[in-house]
This record gives structure tokens, sequence and C-alpha cells, in this order.
């Protein structure tokens, strides 16, 4: 019983390409320029972006004249952060290709890279129109400009779209002329700036506030910079930097600048259009931001995180993985790439290796709610149950006095405890994130199914159940669980329809198929009856559920029934001669 409510939650809180052929692919690629392009295509629709970027740089070298062929390997090239051979595709793009946003985008990161300031200024001013997108290209330019000690050209550069109506050129001009102030020296001037944007904006970000208040210490307010961070934590504005430069001041240590020099600062600029598509869901747009990033400042663990995130998200967990790796135990993002790396080695399927890791970040991180959490969802996963609700415990001992949006780590420690057999601890855990979040509906369908599975209170658990459909009434679990409970409490005739319903939304179920079954059984449905218990059987139930489904198909339900009875009585016979 306790596994079909299980999979029941566990389907409903769930909210890949498959490779055939690759060596063939791959000597395909190695012998003819059809090969390797079709070869490049399938890599590129399953977002293989490693064999993309190898198999279009394949088909170029026996092509070498196609622009189109040199443009997809740079693209990949990018994207996989391979900027050596990037720069030499880009060189030759130009050529052919004068407008290729691309290429004059990569040159100008290169030149960036050697703090060629001056030549990547060039290749921003006398690039072809729309080669750079206007954004970018003042974000670039003011850097270029800075670089070279030119603060008014930098400043009229940063703030070329500013007051337009357009918030985010207020916004990122006013950040980034901050961030140019502090390399260049005026912390004062740059705290004046950063306020003045917030004001300008309606308020600042985390990144915002956090170089906000890293100006007011280097220009010796340091009481003013605590006042702010504490300020946005309080606020609501949780954020791993800002912690961790609150957590820096408290040990005594001098804080630095976010951005000490112009390459510095157009990463800054690189990574802020990064995640301004990362919000619009241009995941692909947003990687090959994050990669200029990481090739203009490589410990730029923030646009690395993002990277790993965006491969994760576009199925490459190994890439993901990998770039996880990369940020280093004491960085403020080192909890979160160690839960990120955890999850991408689940989907490669080494899950021993993720819960050694998620173990080994609650030891070194054991203030970490989130590690303890994450470690908790993931043997929840691999029904460790026991494990889970302990992980689950820890994290609740952090926070101190619940408020509502705690309800769904008593949920899940619920769901934890009910499946390892502490059934009165479930209980309590379903209860208080029921005060918490009254009206919740899964809170409402476990408990509730819970009570109906054994038996007890079955009106409350009627009145909880009818609560949940009501607001997710295109539920196929919650569904079921209604037609159960009044199936439980022999109102039949009632039962089917709701039963009928939840095939309709959740219709290969074993268990809702089962249900049905059952109901139109009762009702004098049988021939339907034996229909849907078949059809139970063939979305591979569990064991013990697939044998009575068996026994119900070879003697009817009513037989079922009586055996199980009788067995029941036996048992409580025996039970009943050993006690005496």
């Amino acid at each position: 019983m306790n596994a079909k409510v299980y999979r029941r939650v566990a389907t409903a809180l769930a909210a890949g390409a498959v490779m055939v052929g690759m060596a063939a692919q791959a000597q395909a690629a190695s012998r003819s320029l059809a090969g390797a392009y079709l070869a490049a295509r399938q890599a590129s629709q399953r977002n293989d972006m490693a064999a993309a970027a190898d198999y279009w740089t394949q088909a170029l070298a026996l092509n070498p004249s196609s622009h189109q062929l040199r443009g997809q390997a740079l693209n990949f090239k990018v994207l996989v952060g391979d900027f050596k051979t990037a720069a030499v595709l880009a060189s030759a793009l130009v050529n052919g290709q004068p407008g290729h946003r691309l290429a004059h985008l990569t040159l100008a990161a290169d030149a960036f890279t050697s703090r060629a300031y001056d030549t990547a200024l060039d290749r921003i001013e006398t690039a072809p129109e729309g080669a750079f997108p206007p954004l970018l290209a003042s974000l670039l330019s003011g850097w270029a400009h800075a670089g070279l000690g030119e603060a008014e050209a930098a400043k009229a550069a940063f703030m070329s779209g500013a007051g337009e109506g357009v918030a985010m050129y207020d916004l990122f001009g006013g950040y980034h002329w901050g961030l140019a102030q502090m390399a260049m020296g005026d912390p004062e001037a740059a705290a004046e700036t950063f306020r003045e944007t917030a004001e300008a904006v309606g308020g600042a970000g985390a990144r915002m506030t956090r170089a906000h208040g890293l100006a007011l210490e280097a220009a010796g307010r340091r009481e003013a910079a605590l006042e702010l961070w504490r300020g946005a934590l309080a606020s609501g504005q949780a954020d791993a930097l800002i912690e961790h430069e609150l957590d820096r001041m408290e040990r005594g240590e001098t804080g630095a600048i976010p951005v000490a020099d112009a390459r510095d600062g157009a990463a800054e600029g690189m990574f802020s259009i990064a995640g301004a598509l990362s919000q619009d869901q241009t995941g692909a747009a947003a990687l090959l931001y994050s990669q200029f990033a990481l090739f203009l400042r490589p410990d730029m663990h923030e646009a690395r995180l993002l990277a790993a995130e965006l491969l994760a998200d576009q199925g490459q967990a190994k890439g993901a993985a990998d770039n996880f790796a990369k940020i280093p135990l004491g960085s403020p993002f080192h909890v979160s790439a160690e839960i990120g790396r955890a999850e991408a080695l689940r989907k490669l399927e080494r899950t021993d290796e993720a819960i050694i890791a998620l173990k080994a970040l609650a030891e070194i991180a054991p203030e970490s709610r989130q590690a303890h959490i994450a470690l908790g969802d993931l043997l929840r996963r691999e029904e460790r149950f026991a494990e889970a609700a302990d992980a689950y415990t820890d994290a609740i001992d952090l926070m101190g006095e619940p408020d509502p949006r705690h309800w769904a780590l008593y949920y899940q420690r619920g769901i934890s405890n009910e499946r390892s057999g502490a059934w009165e601890q479930a209980e309590k855990d379903f209860l208080t994130a029921l005060d918490l979040q009254p009206g919740q509906p899964l809170a409402l369908n476990y408990l509730g199914y819970s009570w109906v599975e054994q038996r007890r209170n079955l009106d409350e658990a009627l009145d909880m159940i009818e609560r949940a459909v009501a607001q997710r009434p295109q539920d196929g679990y919650i569904t079921d669980s209604l037609g159960w409970v009044l199936y439980r409490m022999d109102r039949h005739e009632e039962a089917v329809p709701h039963l009928e319903r939840a095939v309709e939304l959740t219709p290969v179920d074993p268990v809702i198929n089962d249900h049905l079954g059952d109901a139109l059984w009762m009702v004098g449905r049988k021939r339907e009856a034996r229909f849907q218990w078949r059809r139970a059987l063939s979305f591979e139930p569990e064991q013990e559920e697939a044998d009575r489904i068996r026994r119900k198909l070879a003697k009817g339900l009513d037989a079922v029934l009586r055996d199980e009875a009788a067995e029941a009585t036996a048992d409580g016979g025996d039970a009943a001669q050993n006690d005496g």
C-alpha cells in the first residue's frame, strides 16, 4: 500500500536523445563531406555540442571554402569554449562574411584577453552596422575606453542608451560605469553611481548591491556597506555573494573590488548579457555569452555556474558535471555547484557518486540547509527513505521557527517517514505542513489518501481530498484519491465517475486502472472491470499488486476479498494465541 501511495506522489511531482550508430557516424564523417555534414547536423539537433564542434570542423576541413560550414564550426567551438580555434575561424570569416556577428565578437573578445584595448575598440567601431548588438557594443566600448584610461569616453559609451525609456540600458549602463569608476580608483564616485542607478530603475539587483557595498567599503564607509547588505538580506534578497561578503567582513578581512581591469569588465559585460538571456529562456545564446565571459575571465565562478546550469538544461549532463566540478571549495557558489553536479551525475546514472558528493557537501557545509535538502531529495528518489528523513531533519533543525515557505520540507520528510514505516512521525509532518500552508493540495491528498488506505478518518479524508480536487481538477492522481475514498466508504456508484475521470487524466497508471476495475466490479460491470484489470497489468504494476490483479482476474474481486478477510482473521487469531 505504501509503495502505491509513494508512486502516485512521485509521479505527480515529477514535473534525451537516444544516440544510435555513433561509431558508424564517426567512420562516415572521416570518409566524406556528406558523412561529416550529416553527423554534424545530427549532433547539433541533439545538443551534443562537443561532437557537433568536431564534426563541423571535419566538414570544413573537407570543404574549406564554405563560409556556412565555417560559421557552424565557429558557433560550436565557442559553445564548447575552444577559443583558440574560434579565433582562427573568426579571422577567416570576417574576410568572407564581413557582417558575421559572432566572428566580430570573437575577435573583439580575443583582443580584450590580450588587453589590446585599442584593437578591441577598433573592432567594435569599424565593424559593419549591426555586427554588434547595441547594448553589448556600449558595454564593450565603455570597457575598452576605460582600459585606455579615457574616463569621459567610457562614461559616454556606458550611458549611451540611458534615459531613453529602456530600463536595461539604464541598469547595465549605470552598473558598468560604477564598476569602471572603481577599477579606475574612485570608489566614492562609484558608490554614488550605484545609488543613482538603483534609484533610476526602481531598485538594485543582488549583483549591483554587492558592488555598491564594496564601493562603500573601499571608500572607508564600512558601516554603510554592512547596513546595505544586511538590509538586502532582510528584505529577502538572498544572494551567495552578499552572504560571502558579510562573512568575510565578520572575519575582519578586507574586500576586493569586483572588477580589477577592463578585461574583467568585458567579462562582466558578457555575463550581464548571458544572465539577461537566461531569464528569457534563450539557452543557447546565454551559454554562448557565458562562455565568452569565461574566455575573458576563467576564474569567474558565477559564469561557470551559469554555463553548467545551461548545459544541464539542454541535456548535456556530462558537460554540466565537468563545469560544476571546476567551481572550487571556498567559492561562494561551491554549494550550488556541488548540488548541480550531483544532479548531473544522477542523470548520467552515476547515482552512488552523486550521493557521496552530497554527503561530503553536507559535512563540509553543515550549516547549509540546501545541502541537506538536496541530499534528502536524492535519497528519497533512490527510495532510501530512512536516510532521506534524517537529511530532511538536519535541514529542519537549521531553519529555526518554520514559516509558510517551509511546508514542502515537512511534506517531503513526511513522505520519507511514511515510506520507511514511521507513520506516527509522518502523520505529524503532514499535519505540520498543513498548519504552515492550510489547503495545500499535495499535502491534503497524501494525508487523506494515506488515511483511506488505513481505513481510518474516512470522513475527514473525504473532505481533504475534495478540497484538493477543487484546486487541481486536472490532476489524475488526486481525482483518483477522491474516487477511492468513496469506494472505501462503500459509495461505489459515486466512486465510478471520479475513477473514470482519473483514468482519462492519467491513462497509463496501473494503480488508477486497478482502482477503476474494483469499482466497476462492485457496481456489477464485471466485464469492464476485467478489462481495466488487464490494462493495469499491461502498465507493469509492482509485483505484489500484479499478483493480486491476477487473482482478481482468475477468481473475481468478491472471492479475493473473502480470502483476504479470512487471512486477516487467521493472522489475528495467531497473534492472540501468541499473546496468550
